[in-house]
């Protein structure tokens, strides 16, 4: 670029020159037949009549003005010679765009014809690289943006810049043979090195299509989260455990089955109990597994443990049905109501949430109306009646009609038999009514 400087103390010899010819009655003014070419410049705009050198300090000529090129950057600083050869002031004809005329494209028409597009007066290596790359079909980025020119275009000498493969194993392929802990050569890995990795790091966010590596087998919930070694042998990869397919977790997970659930009599359909993200927390099908019991109520908080014999879950107790309470409450029922007479159908008075809260509420058609006639609503539980806890063949009518003895008495004198005992009541007036 310095071929475009001036000096115009470079010129000085050939201007003397000029003014010392004889004018032969032609115009000392007309410097077309002088050395600096064609050009309409009068000798004094530069040279004095003392001597064609030096030159005038300041000259009347201003390259930026009276010209169609300005100088800036080196240009400054090129002697005249540079780019006026035998100081012709008419030659070369260039113009603001045409770096080509005084600088060879050392790139080889690999790149735009026109320089300034990338380059400035000032250096040709005062070059927005990474810029100009974006605009290239390989923009660089992640740690293509550390390293320098020469680390991938190693052959072109002088800024050549011939095209490149731009397909990452064509310049990573000792990468792809030596990866380790998984050899991807033995493994058969794609050759797409983009599928997997990222321009960042070859070890950061590694991610790839695990379905169409596996055929078929996607990896969700915990699998995202464990190595590779743990259902695969390294370096080859080769498959410790074999699913047939996505739903398969008895072909990878049977130790943890034999251990949590063996002799049980549990399906070997896992998904059916546990989710992919956590064995713990296992939801499943109570009803399905138990041929029809339900968790439902009470139920359905308890442990394990209080149905089942750990760890192969076989029954404690065996009920026929979902509404076999006395199978497993025979205790229950044994220490509240033996020798009452009381149905041994549970939930005819009790229900699966609390036995506490009883509620019997057939208690009117089978025993004494409670909830119809005139004792509707005048008991607060069965202990209003029943004055002995757990022995319900006990009963008592004096609880309530006590403070009316008198006129029982009065009202029943003419009744043979008659006796205040509650045992004699029901006797007379089963359905508790007077008439």
């Amino acid at each position: 670029m310095r071929g475009f400087a001036t000096s115009i103390r470079a010129v000085s010899l050939g201007l003397i020159l000029l003014c010392a010819t004889p004018t032969d009655g032609r115009a000392q003014s007309d410097s077309r037949f002088g050395p600096h070419g064609d050009v309409s410049l009068d000798c004094s705009a530069c040279h004095t009549s003392q001597g064609w050198r030096p030159i005038k300090p300041q000259t009347e000529f201003d390259h930026d003005e009276d010209s169609s090129f300005r100088l800036d950057g080196q240009h400054k600083q090129a002697v005249c010679a540079s780019c006026h050869l035998k100081l012709r002031f008419d030659e070369p004809k260039v113009s603001k765009l045409g770096c080509g005329t005084c600088h060879v494209d050392v790139h080889l028409g690999n790149l735009s014809d026109n320089c300034v597009s990338c380059h400035n007066t000032y250096s040709f290596a005062d070059v927005p690289g990474v810029r100009l790359h974006m605009q290239t079909n390989f923009p660089l980025t992640g740690a293509h943006m550390q390293i320098s020119c020469e680390t991938c275009h190693s052959t072109d000498l002088g800024g050549a810049f011939t095209s490149l493969n731009i397909d990452c194993f064509s310049c990573h392929e000792r990468e792809y043979v030596s990866a380790r802990p998984v050899d991807h050569v033995a493994s058969g890995f794609s050759t797409i090195c983009q599928n997997c990795h990222d321009t960042l790091a070859w070890t950061h966010g590694v991610a790839f299509d695990h379905v169409i590596v596996s055929g078929g087998f996607e990896l969700i919930g915990a699998h995202t989260r464990i190595r590779c070694a743990s259902c695969h042998n390294p370096p080859n990869m080769d498959l410790i455990f074999f699913p047939s397919d996505q739903f398969d977790c008895i072909a990878c997970h049977q130790n943890d089955f034999q251990r949590e659930h063996g002799g049980g009599g549990f399906p070997t359909t896992c998904l059916d109990c546990h989710s992919v993200l956590f064995w713990e927390g296992a939801v499943f099908d109570h009803s399905a597994v138990a041929r029809g019991f339900a968790l439902l109520g009470a139920h359905e908080s308890l442990d394990c443990n209080k149905c089942h014999f750990e760890p192969g879950m076989e029954l404690i107790f065996t009920p026929v049905n979902q509404d076999d309470c006395l199978a497993c409450h025979e205790s229950d029922y044994s220490r509240e109501h033996t020798g009452t007479g009381f149905p041994t159908t549970c939930l005819t008075c009790h229900n699966i949430f609390d036995w506490q809260n009883a509620t019997f509420t057939d208690h009117d058609s089978q025993f004494f109306p409670i909830f119809s006639g005139p004792h509707q609503g005048k008991w607060d539980g069965c202990e209003t009646c029943h004055a002995v806890p757990g022995d319900f063949r006990v009963h008592t009518c004096l609880n309530c009609h006590e403070h009316d003895r008198q006129r029982m008495d009065d009202k029943h004198k003419e009744e043979p038999g008659y006796a205040y005992d509650s045992n004699l009541c029901l006797q007379c007036h089963p359905n508790g009514r007077t008439d």
